[in-house]
């Protein structure tokens, strides 16, 4: 395996993951459940760890839910029947109407990049390509 690591500043890697949340952001398929994630190591780029990623919204009746539930399962079970991998069988890329929606959340990546990129946690960039 090749490391290479980019430094960034959390400034403009907010603007990146914002700007192109694709880089990032995967979906997990995991016990018949699709997951918004992102993937972090440490300095070393080793320690590698999934993230489940969600927002929570008010409903009308007052109710917590979840922001990317529904996009999930109106898209992820799409992407189960094509042949789009990152190397491992229960990941798959986002689609352009999630890429969308995390665009409009910079309150949600100033908390990833705030919270989960703390101490030597880095974020890992995805990838994945067409069988």
């Amino acid at each position: 395996m090749i490391k290479i690591g980019i430094e960034s500043c959390p400034a403009k890697l907010r603007h990146d993951i914002l700007t192109h949340p694709a880089r990032y952001f995967f979906i997990l398929f995991f016990d018949g459940r699709f997951a918004l994630c992102i993937r972090t190591c440490d300095s070393q780029g080793e320690d590698i760890r999934e993230h489940m990623i969600d927002g929570l919204s008010v409903d009308l009746e007052g109710n917590l839910s979840s922001v990317f539930e529904q996009a999930l399962r109106d898209e992820a079970w799409e992407l189960v029947g094509h042949k789009i991998h990152s190397g491992k069988e229960n990941e798959y890329p986002i689609s352009s109407n999630l890429e969308g929606l995390i665009s409009r959340m910079p309150d949600l990546v100033d908390w990833i990049v705030s919270s989960l990129l703390t101490g030597d946690r880095n974020i890992i960039l995805y990838s994945a390509w067409r069988l």
